[in-house]
């Protein structure tokens, strides 16, 4: 029995032709059915358009008689194109120069018609796993710089293969850690993690919730809990460790039944109830085809539930093609959805596929579905209700395997009853709804939501602050957020921008979001903002402290030093020993030189 030959598996990139002559055309198309997907431009010129467009990974040319490989090859080195050429020369001469080969020729080689197809086929394989790794490479770069633990990855010779910013701020390491011996830096915890690491590669036993005292001075001691974990490949050697960093005074900051619950959810943050109940009906719906309403209103994160409920189901290694419907044209958003043929009007050079035949096999994703016009949501209807569509112009009736996920800020109900929004297509997306709370109904995240941007934008800034001032939460508890996450967001970066001080204030913070709300506590806030902008003398502190049934300080100076010591050095707690806010405790700290 002759065996048959299996389909080919899904290829991220095209096939680029280039000046190939319309005979030749159908004997390339002929040859690569169901191997490859063709774009084709006239010149070589016109090549660099499509790459910024398409993924490509690899250029066939028909080379004109008089001109050599070589010759050709130069003309896309000189615009920078760097790809594989397949070049194709008369009585079937084909010639194979890999990407970098331009000018001296190096490593051309000839091949067969016969072995076409199947040359393709590898070199469009081999770029869809250097997609993938680079992909893996800057998913892991993503989490790592955005996760709130620490992260360090060393080899067998403990040589520091990857740290990422919560590290570097936890464990206060000195110059550069990368490409060094975890055992050079000698401050902090970085020694006893340096020996913790040693211990679980001899040992190739993980170690769990391990308790260390880090003490980068002996004024500031935090208290951490790690794990450290072997790295073993398939054949049982160990060749290397990674060591995961909690800061246990950081992990305070937040209620217990916080932290029990699930924080994140894909790129989606937030542990109160509301949030919980987004998370599980994702979770329901993530591997099935059911076309899901998105509601919620603007900045609330409809776009990353999408996301969500693509990346953690069945399709979420097809594509997720997104589509802004209020961002178009009536004219426009057809042709973009639905595609077109050649001549279909002017300016329509080619056949161009739509959105919903690119998503084939994943999602497509119609954001603000409420803003479309009535001829539109006509042609929608009939896609969602028969899975098939017509490109403009043409009249071929396409099969699309795609789930719909669609999202608006309006009251779809509204607006049917307004006449602007067709009933039957409402009850036809809104088969589930998943509707996203804003910001000011759910303040219980606010914590988990400042301390993410903060994060982000050390990364982003290269600075190195630590939080807010307790003010700064109150006023955000109390402001009403109409722009929801996204204004938190706008809100935060720009007090990165203006702060200069490893703790945001309320001065830093947009005027609109301080002048158009009244302080939090008039006796407080203002008086300590003026307190702060003014160089006034601050009053003492009152040398007793009902807490502390001792001997009353003499001093200011003896006041706070006795407020540390009864909460162990603990800044917070010994801020509110003294009854002061936590940053005027800070600046008579630095007035003082004390830590």
């Amino acid at each position: 029995m002759i065996p048959m030959r299996p389909n080919p598996p899904f290829q991220a990139y095209a096939v680029l032709l280039v000046g190939v002559s319309a005979p030749l055309e159908v004997r390339l198309s002929a040859a690569l059915t169901g191997v490859a997907r063709l774009e084709r431009v006239a010149q070589v010129d016109e090549a660099p358009v499509v790459l910024m467009r398409t993924p490509v990974g690899l250029i066939v040319v028909e080379v004109a008689g008089g001109k050599s490989s070589e010759e050709c090859a130069l003309r896309f080195a000189r615009l920078g194109v760097t790809l594989p050429l397949l070049l194709l020369g008369p009585r079937e001469r084909i010639t194979w120069m890999p990407g970098g080969a331009s000018q001296s020729g190096e490593g051309k080689s000839r091949c067969l018609w016969e072995d076409l197809p199947e040359l393709i086929i590898g070199q469009l394989h081999l770029a869809t796993i250097r997609l993938d790794a680079l992909l893996l490479r800057d998913t892991l770069e993503t989490v790592l710089n955005n996760v709130r633990e620490g992260v360090i990855l060393v080899d067998q010779q403990m040589m520091v293969h990857g740290v990422n910013p919560a590290a570097l701020r936890a464990c206060h390491f000195v110059g550069s850690a990368l490409g060094h011996s975890l055992f050079v830096q000698k401050g902090g915890c970085v020694p006893d993690l340096a020996a913790l690491l040693q211990r679980v590669m001899t040992s190739r036993k993980a170690e769990l919730n391990v308790h260390l005292n880090c003490a980068p001075s002996p004024e500031e001691r935090t208290e951490i809990r790690v794990t450290a974990t072997p790295l073993i490949d398939h054949q049982g050697h160990c060749f290397g460790g990674v060591v995961v960093i909690m800061d246990r005074a950081s992990m305070a900051e937040f209620p217990e039944d916080v932290r029990s619950k699930r924080q994140t959810y894909h790129r989606l943050i937030g542990a109160s109830p509301r949030m919980q109940e987004v998370y599980d009906l994702i979770e329901s719906l993530a591997n099935m085809d059911t076309t899901t309403l998105i509601t919620g209103e603007s900045g609330v994160g409809k776009e990353l539930v999408a996301e969500a409920l693509h990346f953690k189901g069945r399709r979420g290694h097809g594509p997720l093609i997104k589509v802004n419907c209020s961002a178009l044209q009536d004219t426009l958003l057809e042709s973009e959805l639905f595609g077109h043929v050649k001549g279909a009007f002017t300016g329509a050079v080619r056949d161009r596929p739509g959105r919903f035949e690119s998503a084939t096999g994943g999602t497509i994703f119609l954001d603000e579905i409420g803003d479309i016009s009535h001829s539109m949501q006509t042609r929608l209807l009939r896609v969602l209700q028969e899975k098939e569509l017509e490109r403009v112009g043409d009249s071929r009736t396409i099969r699309v395997d795609v789930r719909v996920v669609a999202a608006t800020n309006r009251d779809l109900a509204e607006q049917i009853r307004l006449g602007r929004f067709r009933e039957d297509l409402y009850f036809r997306l809104n088969v589930v709804e998943i509707a996203m709370p804003p910001l000011r109904k759910r303040l219980e995240d606010l914590p988990l939501l400042i301390n993410h941007f903060i994060q982000k934008f050390n990364s982003k800034y290269d600075k190195n602050i630590i939080g807010v001032q307790d003010g700064v939460l109150d006023l955000f508890r109390q402001y009403p957020w109409p722009g929801n996450i996204r204004e938190l967001e706008n809100a935060i970066e720009h007090a990165f921008v203006v702060c200069r001080m490893n703790m945001i204030r309320i001065r830093h913070l947009p005027k609109n979001l301080v002048v158009q709300r009244p302080c939090a506590d008039p006796a407080e806030l203002c008086a300590e903002e003026l307190e702060e902008e003014s160089q006034e003398e601050e009053a003492p502190i009152t040398p007793v402290v009902a807490p502390m049934a001792m001997e009353p300080p003499r001093t200011e100076k003896d006041a706070l030093l006795r407020a540390l010591e009864e909460a162990q050095w603990h800044k917070k707690k010994a801020a509110k020993l003294l009854g002061i806010s936590r940053s005027t405790f800070y600046r008579k700290l630095e007035k003082f030189g004390i830590g």
